[in-house]
Formats: structure tokens, C-alpha cells, sequence
């Protein structure tokens, strides 16, 4: 029951179902509108949050969108981001990752430096902001990631090669990870720290290679005892998952490096070692 001044917190629900409801309202009625199913959802969601900006009368849907608002936005990040880059790594097909990852570390590292760049460079001198150079430079590792989920839904609506999709879709993965250790090392000149050309290669190293070899020795391990599970579903789910949080959490919080780099080599090494096969 809801008291004066007081939400119901069962009201959150209320959001959840009309995302459910507008999900399947678009899958189902706007199958024939010639725009990927994610940018509908796009349009959709940012009509939601544009609402809120009106007068209207629907207040029930108001508290709802408050209370999820209201949430530490870390909170929602570290109970999907987690799960996300690892299923996704993890669900890439092994033989294709072989034959393809010099194309996709060369665009998700290499073309993430360049995106980087140029966004910079355009961000210093076109925009009305006189931000410095590590602001502008800041603010284009914050955009150089891609995220291809609408371009692999058209690729693969249309039929498109499968080498194709899978460069695509396992460099978005590793540009994550990528963009993100560039954002954390600029983010340092940005808050007043100085760093020499030296510390700067040292800081890389230690989030980008120190967060793979965590990622990497999580995968072979929960590989190895995946193997050693026969017909136990559910052990083999719940290790998959929570070996997927534990290796996030090592990576960020103890060892200091990044996190999502570290799940999605460990997705990418179990894809690779055979370790995502789950008993039917």
C-alpha cells in the first residue's frame, strides 16, 4: 500500500512491463517497418524519457521511471556489464575467432586510437567548450567505442558472410575494453596528475594486459572444470556466471585493471578452449 509521500517500491515493476510490453509490441506489429529492431527500441526509449519532460497525467508511470532514476547508476552497471561482455565473448564461434582476430585487435585497437583522435582533434576545435587537450581527447575516448548491435542485425537479416559479422561483433567487444583503458589513463591528466611518457605506458600495460592475463587464467581454469562436470546442468551454469563476476571483480577491484577487458578475454578463451559447451 502507498503512503502520502511514500512510493510503492512494487511500482518498479511497472516500468519493466512496459519495456516488455513495447518490446514485444515492436517485434511483433513493426516487423515490417524497414529499421532494425534496436533503433526502434532506441526511438522508443528516448520517447519515454522525452515524456517525462511534458505535463501529463500519467503520475503512477512518473514514479516508476524516479525510482529506477534514484538508483546508483554503478549498481546497474556491475550487475550487467559483467554478465554482457562475457556472454557475448563467449557465444562468438570458435573457428572464426581463429582465423579473425588479427582483423579484430587491429580495429579495436589501432582504429579505436585513430577514432579516438579524430574526435578529439574535432571536439578542440569545433566545439564551443575551450576545452583543454585532455578534455577534448577525454571526451573522444568516451565515443570511440562502437556498439554494432543494429549493424549485425542488418547483416545478419540480410544474410551477410559470417566473417564478416563475427569481426564486427568481436571487435565491438574488445573496443570496449580498449576505449576504456584510454578513458581511465586521460582521465588522470584530466583530475590534475602528470604523467610521464613512461608511467603512461606502464598504466596501459598494467589495465589492458593485466586485465587479459586475469581474463585469460579465469578461462582456462573454469574451462578445465567445466570439464570435469557431467550432466549437472545447473553447476554448470552457476560456475559459468559466477566465475564471470569473480573474474570482473578481481580484475577491477583487486588487481586494479580493467575489469571488462578481463571478461571478455576470459568469454573469448573458454569460446576457443571448448569450455562454453553447457550439458544439454
Amino acid at each position: 500500500m502507498e503512503e502520502a509521500g511514500h512510493v510503492a517500491p512494487t511500482l518498479a515493476l511497472l516500468f519493466v512491463l512496459t519495456c516488455i510490453l513495447i518490446g514485444i509490441a515492436t517485434q511483433y506489429f513493426l516487423s515490417f517497418v524497414p529499421v532494425p529492431y534496436t533503433a526502434l527500441l532506441f526511438v522508443f526509449g528516448l520517447g519515454i524519457g522525452l515524456f517525462q519532460a511534458v505535463p501529463h497525467g500519467a503520475d503512477a508511470f512518473t514514479e516508476t521511471l524516479k525510482l529506477w532514476m534514484g538508483m546508483d547508476p554503478h549498481l546497474l552497471l556491475l550487475i550487467f556489464l559483467p554478465t554482457i561482455g562475457f556472454s557475448k565473448a563467449i557465444g562468438q564461434e570458435p573457428h572464426l575467432l581463429r582465423k579473425n582476430w588479427g582483423q579484430i585487435l587491429t580495429l579495436a585497437w589501432p582504429g579505436v586510437v585513430v577514432s579516438f583522435l579524430l574526435i578529439g582533434v574535432f571536439a578542440k576545435y569545433f566545439l564551443p567548450y575551450n576545452w583543454t587537450w585532455p578534455q577534448a581527447l577525454l571526451f573522444g575516448a568516451m565515443l570511440a567505442a562502437t556498439d554494432p548491435v543494429a549493424v549485425v542485425a542488418v547483416l545478419q537479416s540480410v544474410g551477410a558472410s559470417e566473417k564478416l559479422t563475427n569481426v564486427i561483433d568481436g571487435e565491438s567487444l574488445v573496443n570496449d575494453g580498449s576505449s576504456l583503458v584510454i578513458f581511465l589513463v586521460l582521465q588522470q591528466f584530466v583530475q590534475g596528475y602528470s604523467l610521464s611518457a613512461g608511467e603512461i605506458v606502464v598504466s596501459f600495460v598494467h589495465l589492458a594486459l593485466l586485465g587479459a592475463a586475469i581474463g585469460l587464467g579465469f578461462g582456462l581454469v573454469t574451462s578445465f572444470w567445466l570439464a570435469c562436470i557431467f550432466n549437472n546442468p545447473c553447476l554448470e551454469i552457476v560456475l559459468t556466471f559466477g566465475a564471470a563476476y569473480a573474474c570482473y571483480f578481481v580484475s577491477e577491484e583487486l588487481a586494479g585493471a580493467s575489469g571488462l577487458l578481463a571478461v571478455v578475454v576470459m568469454g573469448f578463451s573458454m569460446s576457443v578452449l571448448g569450455g562454453r559447451q553447457i550439458t544439454d
